[in-house]
């Protein structure tokens, strides 16, 4: 009796973190399709964990970082 318990414990447990984890997705797609923010940076906490459970991320163009000419590599044969 006390492992089914224990199970059920786990399953309900299991299915609220699911639930809040599809729950935050869906209210982040939601927030960036009304706004059209998805081109910019995220505006809130909500927007950027949906961006990071959704996989998606704003590529900025970076500029390399200086480098000194003689820290670069040589080639040597």
């Amino acid at each position: 009796m006390n492992a089914l318990i224990l199970f059920a414990a786990i399953g309900l447990f299991a299915a609220g973190a699911t639930a809040g984890i599809v729950s935050v997705a869906t209210l982040a797609i939601r927030r960036e399709e009304k706004y059209r923010t998805l081109t910019g940076a995220a505006t809130d906490r909500l927007t950027r964990a949906g961006r990071w459970l959704n996989g998606v991320g704003v590529r900025a163009p970076c500029r390399p970082a200086a480098v000194a000419p003689d820290a670069l590599p040589t080639r040597t044969r």
